[in-house]
């Protein structure tokens, strides 16, 4: 252990500003090192300010072992590329390889960019839909970039139009099979990546590994997954399935462009049309097969086989500059009808119900649990560590049902009490009270006021958040920027520029997002984020949970969203602030109060408005 603490200390003492050794990090450290080991599971809540990652990485550079580590953003995943693994391997001055991998549908695809410059109707119609970002402009970056990453690009890329660049996963035909092969950026990077030391992906790619049986990923000795909290729901999407009519409108899109057959194309858009209305009355809802849902599945196994016998036989009459193009539609044909035999004989402890993506209904079936998934491929011959700022005591079985863990917690190096005040406010209404969402808009306002400016405020629905833009837009002399009205990226830019700015935002802000500094002195949370009591899959949960279904479903949900509400008013020892929480439940309820409270840091708790109003004002006047 002292060689690893002192390994840890070279890496700390390597920061640009110096670094200082926290007995927390060291502490999480060791429980990674004893996993890696001893080949085993481990979870490790560790609090805002450890240093986690570097408490994660400094024992797998040393192991020299094989490793993965998954992360649930982005904005993680260039924090580790960018800043934390050249700045360990400078330090321990480590030769290993190290590799980014994401999802095909990431990369431009070489092919569809030859076969579009043919198709002059397409790129001139694109265009004008897309006049902020032309596709014409893509394909120019796309003659530029080494990577063909779309984060490379420097301006966003409209959906639709990265569509018509890019391949998915169900539609590629591999680089032996493709003209483009030899120079497609998704296998440069997969080569690099299965060749790398050590690779960091996303919780997506890693589910579908764990769906597919290890096809995604190399074999490897060491899994770690950062923002752990995130991770069974995002498994149980990844190890589920999803059919709708949006994927036979794609089929008919792809057979249109390849075959001049009106018949057949008019068939694919009936059973399109078929599926939607068989889904559209059950949107929002958790059901069985209906009969037209059968029938609708029925004939689209059908038309699957049908259209997959047409493009067999066109591959041998085609000219080549379309063969690659019938290769990537048989492939996708293929996809549907092996998602629709899986919906026709659902099986296993699953939910099915119905979904509104995009403009289409979609059908999906989800794990109702995927410990029995995660236990399979994870906890045989690989150390496994699940890691986040907040780790609900549920997760363990969440993940890993017949296993015997305990979550770890490190806690953080921060004195949160002398930080800041966790307030909630008990004179207001109920959340039921007719009154309540006019009555914390004035709560807000008195805030935002002492604050002056400098708040995130943070609500469990779209039209709270609308309502409360609404009114506090007229009522407020600080600039309020709300979701919505611009990318994520670009509000949270435009928030840390303007010291006086509120952002308004819903539950993708919740957690992720990072504003150090006194840009924010206050964090508003509009309500207790429990579940809906009509969410299909929460509904299942409840079911399989029976009597202690609200300790074991709606309260871990609540604790671990609450707790990364919370978690982004301190980022560094320096941040001071508030957090309100404007539910009075927090307070009074005496069945689960200290549940949640206990879930958040440990802030000085209060109910004093005076108080609050009063600290703030402080500490934006000295600012």
């Amino acid at each position: 252990m002292k060689k690893l603490a002192k390994s840890l200390e070279k890496v700390t003492k390597s920061l640009k500003n110096g670094g200082e050794i926290r007995p927390q990090q060291i502490e999480m450290a060791e429980i990674v090192d004893q996993a890696i080991k001893s080949k085993s599971m481990k979870f490790i809540e560790a609090g805002t300010g450890t240093g986690k990652s570097f408490a994660y990485l400094t024992p797998i550079f040393a192991s020299e072992k094989k490793a993965i580590i998954s992360t649930a953003t982005i904005a993680l995943q260039s924090q580790l590329m960018e800043q934390d693994i050249p700045q360990v391997i400078t330090a321990l001055g480590s030769s290993a390889k190290v590799a980014l991998l994401k999802g095909r549908n990431n990369y431009i695809c070489k092919q569809k960019l030859i076969e579009l410059d043919d198709d002059q109707d397409q790129l001139k119609l694109a265009t004008e839909q897309d006049k902020d970002l032309a596709l014409k402009n893509v394909v120019e970056w796309a003659n530029k970039t080494g990577t063909g990453d779309k984060e490379d690009l420097d301006v966003p890329v409209p959906g639709n139009v990265w569509q018509m660049v890019s391949t998915g996963a169900s539609e590629c035909p591999g680089a032996a099979r493709c003209p483009s092969g030899d120079a497609c950026f998704s296998e440069v990077a997969r080569n690099n990546a299965f060749s790398a030391d050590i690779i960091i992906t996303n919780h997506h790619i890693y589910g579908l590994n764990l769906a597919s049986e290890g096809e995604l990923l190399p074999e490897h000795d060491i899994a770690i997954f950062d923002e752990a909290h995130q991770l069974p729901e995002t498994l149980g999407m990844t190890c589920g399935l999803e059919i709708g009519p949006g994927a036979f409108y794609n089929l008919a899109k792809q057979f249109k462009s390849i075959s001049t057959d009106q018949t057949h194309l008019d068939r694919i858009e009936k059973v399109a049309w078929s599926l939607e209305d068989a889904l559209q009355p059950h949107i929002g809802e958790a059901c069985e097969l209906t009969t037209e849902m059968v029938a609708s599945l029925v004939a689209a196994r059908d038309i699957c086989e049908r259209t997959s016998k047409v493009f067999r036989k066109l591959r041998k009459d085609v000219f080549a500059e379309l063969l690659a193009k019938v290769e990537r539609a048989s492939l996708y044909s293929d996809d549907l009808a092996t998602r629709t035999d899986r919906f026709l004989q659902k099986s296993g402890n699953n939910v099915l119900w119905v979904d509104k993506a995009f403009s289409y209904p979609s059908l999906k079936l989800t794990p109702i649990s995927v410990s029995e998934i995660v236990e399979k491929h994870l906890t045989v011959g690989k150390a496994t560590i699940f890691t986040s700022a907040t780790l609900p005591d549920q997760i363990t079985s969440q993940l890993a049902t017949s296993l015997t863990a305990d979550v770890d917690r490190v806690g953080s190096p921060f004195n949160y009490a002398e930080l800041g005040l966790l307030y909630c406010p008990t004179h207001l209404p109920a959340p039921n009270h007719a009154t309540y969402r006019g009555e914390t808009h004035k709560e807000m306002r008195t805030l935002i006021n002492a604050a002056g400016g400098r708040s995130l405020l943070l609500f469990t629905s779209y039209s709270a958040m609308q309502e409360a833009y609404t009114y506090l837009e007229s009522k407020v002399d600080y600039p309020i920027l709300v979701q919505g009205h611009s990318s994520k990226s670009a509000l949270l830019d435009e928030f840390k520029e303007n010291p006086q700015a509120c952002l308004a935002a819903t539950m993708s802000f919740w957690q992720g997002v990072d504003i150090p500094g006194s840009t924010l002195n206050l964090v508003v949370i509009d309500r207790i984020p429990f579940p809906r009591p009509d969410e299909p899959v929460t509904q299942a949960k409840r079911k399989h949970a029976g009597a202690r279904a609200f300790e074991l479903v709606d309260i871990p949900r609540a604790q671990t969203l609450l707790a990364q509400a919370a978690g982004r008013l301190v980022r560094t020892a320096d941040d001071k602030g508030v957090v309100a929480v404007l539910d009075r439940r927090l307070a009074t309820n005496k069945n689960y109060r200290w549940k949640l409270i206990n879930a958040l840091p440990d802030f000085k708790r209060t109910k004093d408005q005076k108080e609050v109003t009063d600290f703030l004002k402080k500490l934006n006047t000295d600012s």
